[in-house]
């Protein structure tokens, strides 16, 4: 019994491991065929890169290991980052930088409030309600600010997403850091974290047992949307302006990222370093496309096709690890 126990317990270890192996693979080949991929400054733009879409990643894996999705990503990023960015305009001579951090996160709270209440209270279906939802944020991020972009000219603000630390490591890699590291001891040391990968797992009996599911979940959408704020605040500082169409792939990358990382579409499973790999492989492919010149109407299309193999190989595994 213990021998058949340790053996599964293998093959969960060696599964957990596969998108690593994945990112390790990628590399290797990407080095071959281009020798500078492997050079400090390659490695500094890809934590430049991973650091935005890496903690909003974050945050769709902790509504995913819940049994839920949120949709909001992307347009709530630019809203975020509009909202923020208009205020800081009105209060630019007073604390800037205090007030565009503290606008991001607030708006960030109030955007994963609504999507639980929505969720939790109205009991209206993921998908459904924040698909809704990404529609009032996107319509909300062209009203703001009139549709205009805001430039910031304030070098500390723009430290932040752009400054380095020993003149190597980039800020906002080291937050993305420092947020996996907080989600990390959220999931795995509090009764959030608990009840979060019970509620994915089976809902119904952690109702049964008496837990107040409806406060969890919303405070789990709040965490998804404080992430949000972050990757929000990031991503303005890091370009120097804020607009309504900031948002990129940002939505796709992190759902992407946290699925390739081993977190279950169906709840119940999923894991901080597994996603931070998982960004990784997403910002790899998109940086080997462009060192092997591929054109940008071609490159979406290699990245979908990239993608689809590792989920596949990760499904793979876990067919695999069930059925043994």
């Amino acid at each position: 019994m213990s021998a058949g126990l340790e053996k599964r317990n293998n093959k969960l270890r060696l599964k957990r491991q596969t998108p690593l192996f994945i990112l390790l693979f990628m590399i290797l080949v990407i080095s071959i065929f281009n020798k500078e991929f492997l050079t400090l400054q390659s490695f500094i733009n890809l934590m430049q890169q991973v650091s935005a879409v890496g903690i909003v990643a974050l945050g769709a894996m902790f509504v995913l290991i819940a049994g839920g999705i949120d949709l909001t990503a992307g347009y709530g990023l630019a809203m975020i980052g509009m909202t923020a960015a208009t205020i800081y305009t009105m209060f630019s001579e007073i604390n800037g930088i205090f007030i565009l951090i503290l606008i991001t996160l607030i708006t960030g709270v109030i955007l994963g409030l609504v999507n639980g209440f929505v969720v939790a209270k109205l009991k209206i279906i993921p998908f459904i309600a924040t698909l809704a939802i990404m529609s009032v944020t996107k319509g909300l991020s062209l009203v703001i600010g009139g549709g205009n972009m805001v430039v910031f000219k304030n070098q500390q603000i723009i430290f932040i997403g752009q400054g380095k630390l020993f003149g190597f490591l980039p800020v906002p890699f080291l937050i993305f850091i420092l947020v996996g590291v907080l989600i990390h001891l959220i999931l795995t040391k509090t009764k959030l974290g608990l009840y979060t990968y019970a509620i994915g797992s089976n809902e119904g009996a952690v109702r049964f047992a008496g837990i107040r599911i409806v406060n969890y979940k919303v405070l789990i959408y709040i965490m998804a949307g404080i992430c949000t704020g972050i990757g929000a605040l990031l991503t303005i500082t890091k370009i120097g302006m804020a607009t309504p169409s900031m948002y990129g792939s940002t939505l796709l990358d992190a759902l992407a990222a946290t699925i390739i990382g081993g977190t279950s579409l169906s709840g119940g499973r999923g894991n901080v370093l597994g996603t931070i790999v998982g960004v990784f492989i997403i910002v790899v492919v998109s940086t080997a496309l462009v060192y092997f010149n591929v054109p940008p109407e071609m490159q979406d299309f290699f990245k979908g096709m990239v993608i689809f193999i590792a989920v596949g190989i990760d499904a793979y595994s876990n067919k695999y690890y069930l059925n043994t």
